[in-house]
């Protein structure tokens, strides 16, 4: 068929097309014909070309030569048509690694991995079920395995009669024609190195919305499952450089009554929190700053960490925890700061121990790398999010420097210290009675009707009187009455257990708690000598006496961070078992 014949056999209304084709076909004949070549170069040019182009070693170089640029001028037609194609005839979505939806995507992914064809590698992970109901005295049940797609691998899955296409990219929005040239600089090289994971999500048609909310379905399924949980985040070191907020785990939530405290201590933060939450707009007509901060003081085991735990519980809200130690520098902490997980309580824990440097201060040889104006400033500077609620936790006010204690940084200042005779006997009636505190669907703690008899309320009262009034720990009793319950385990299955042998008990406890005392005060006396001794030995005859607090601040933190290992140990959120259960005594 001729180029004639094949226009003329085009539909009628392709006027266009028609028009094209004649003028393409046309301008083939013409550069086929030799005297275009000749008119164009003349005789002698062409007689040259055909002298040289019609040896096979010089044609097949030319060829070499030729082909890997015509090829990646190929190659980007074919891409740049392949986009223009897919943008009218399909929508996509990138959700990127550092998103919140990422892992419930993720999630839904490897649920329907069933349904992939042809499926030949994946990646595996494998997952406990916290749900599966087993024996505890028994072993535990293997993890279950389930599979996700690998980096630059296509999945397609069928969703609600609609075909879907999963990738999983290395990197997300990258623009391909800068990875073509090098640079000359290390920063722009180190960052080709780094990687911006993501998964797309593709869809046949252009209904943009449609797409987006079968991905929002995907992710409300997920933190429907998630629901009724506390989630830990924790600043971590990024792959390269700087830091990021990465979750650890979750914990069942924690009843605002298990928590045991001087009368009206916990009643009291916890209204202030909900105040603060509910006035946003009242803050912000006044031109007040919205945001608070908790300090929360007292020697280790007094429940400092527990009732950051239960309080964020009560209010629904999720945990943030950060180091000032390591790497960590101002700039840094500043960013870490303003990225906070949503709706999260930030928590940094002893903060009287963490190393921070003074600038003002000449004898400062500490290796910390936070200064204190730094601190300050990513607390209430202007740029500090709004919204946000700080606790910290310390086990002595008195080495905290008094700029970050005023109001603005801290708001809220609360002793939890030894326990009281109030304490002592809730504690008692809490762990050898039954449990009257149970919760509702809403999340409301009520009371049932619990009868008590006279003499188990002697019994407490007993147990009461023989501890003396704010010299053990809530930690301390705690671990007396699980230990005692696990080596009495056969009283637990009788109705009415007696409990009477725990009054034999309290003197080897208090005992015990007295060696405790005095072994924590030998520790910190030979610590102090040994602090002054170094210190002797590193300061120049000529230089000024280092101020006292200041020395204490820098130089002890190392040492007086042992003294606090129970404390960091005991209430650390990213432990798995219980806070509670792990204390122990000496």
């Amino acid at each position: 068929m001729s180029s004639g014949q094949l226009i003329e056999s085009l539909p009628i209304g392709t006027d266009r097309i028609v028009t094209f084709l004649d003028q393409l076909f046309s301008l083939l004949e013409k550069i086929s014909d030799e005297a275009f070549w000749n008119s164009l170069f003349g005789d002698r040019a062409l007689n040259l070309l055909k002298r040289y182009f019609g040896s096979d070693v010089v044609f097949l170089g030319f060829i070499l030569y030729l082909a890997p640029i015509v090829s990646f001028h190929l190659n980007n037609v074919f891409f740049s048509i392949s986009n223009f194609v897919k943008e009218r005839m399909y929508v996509s979505i990138e959700i990127g690694k550092n998103e919140s939806g990422y892992e419930a995507i993720q999630q839904f992914v490897a649920s329907k991995t069933t349904q992939v064809q042809n499926l030949r590698k994946v990646e595996g992970r494998c997952f406990f079920d916290d749900d599966q109901n087993h024996d505890m005295q028994g072993p535990s049940p293997p993890p279950k395995i389930r599979l996700f797609p690998l980096d630059e691998s296509t999945h397609r899955i069928k969703y609600k009669g609609r075909t879907l296409w999963l990738t999983k990219k290395k990197n997300g929005g990258v623009d391909k024609d800068t990875e073509n040239y090098y640079s000359n600089n290390i920063k722009d090289l180190l960052g080709m190195m780094s990687t911006n994971p993501c998964i797309e999500i593709t869809m046949y048609g252009r209904d943009m919305q449609l797409l987006k909310s079968f991905i929002q379905e995907w992710i409300d399924s997920h933190y429907e499952k998630e629901s009724g949980k506390l989630t830990i985040y924790k600043c971590m070191p990024a792959r390269y450089d700087g830091f990021e907020w990465k979750q650890v785990g979750s914990k069942e939530l924690r009843s605002f009554g298990s928590v045991i405290l001087k009368e009206g201590q916990k009643e009291h933060i916890l209204k202030d929190i909900q105040t603060f939450r509910r006035r946003e707009h009242w803050y912000s007509i006044r031109g007040i700053p919205y945001r608070r901060g908790y300090l929360l003081y007292g020697p280790p085991g007094t429940g400092k960490t527990s009732l950051v735990q239960s309080v964020a519980s009560k209010v629904k809200m999720n945990v943030a925890i950060i180091s000032l130690s390591g790497s960590m520098d101002d700039e840094k902490f500043n960013v870490m700061l303003q990225e906070v997980p949503r709706n999260s309580i930030l928590v940094m824990e002893d903060i009287d121990h963490c190393i921070i440097k003074d600038p003002n201060s000449e004898n400062d040889t500490s290796s910390g790398k936070i200064t204190m104006s730094g601190l300050l400033n990513a607390l209430d500077g202007v740029v500090a999010q709004e919204g946000s609620m700080v606790f910290m936790t310390c086990n002595d006010v008195n080495r905290l420097q008094p700029a970050l204690l005023r109001p603005g940084r801290i708001d809220m200042k609360m002793e939890l210290g030894y326990a009281d005779k109030s304490q002592i006997i809730k504690m008692f009636l809490r762990f050898m009675g039954e449990d009257d505190i149970i919760e509702d669907e809403e999340d409301n703690e009520t009371k049932k009707t619990v009868v008590i008899s006279e003499s188990f309320k002697q019994l407490a009262q007993s147990f009461t009187d023989l501890i003396p009034d704010l010299y053990v720990t809530p930690a301390e009793l705690q671990n007396f009455f699980i230990m005692n319950l696990i080596d009495n385990e056969d009283l637990l299955d009788e109705k009415l257990p007696d409990y009477t042998y725990l009054l034999d008990h309290v003197p080897a406890f208090l005992e015990s708690v007295k060696r405790d005392r005095e072994q924590a005060a030998e520790h910190k006396s030979k610590s102090s000598k040994t602090i002054i001794a170094v210190a002797a030995v590193n300061t120049p005859d000529n230089a000024p006496p280092a101020n006292d607090s200041t020395a204490l601040s820098d130089e002890e933190t190392p040492a007086a961070s042992e003294a606090a290992t129970d404390d960091t140990q005991d209430d650390d959120f990213t432990t798995i078992a219980d806070t509670e259960v792990n204390t122990k005594y000496i």
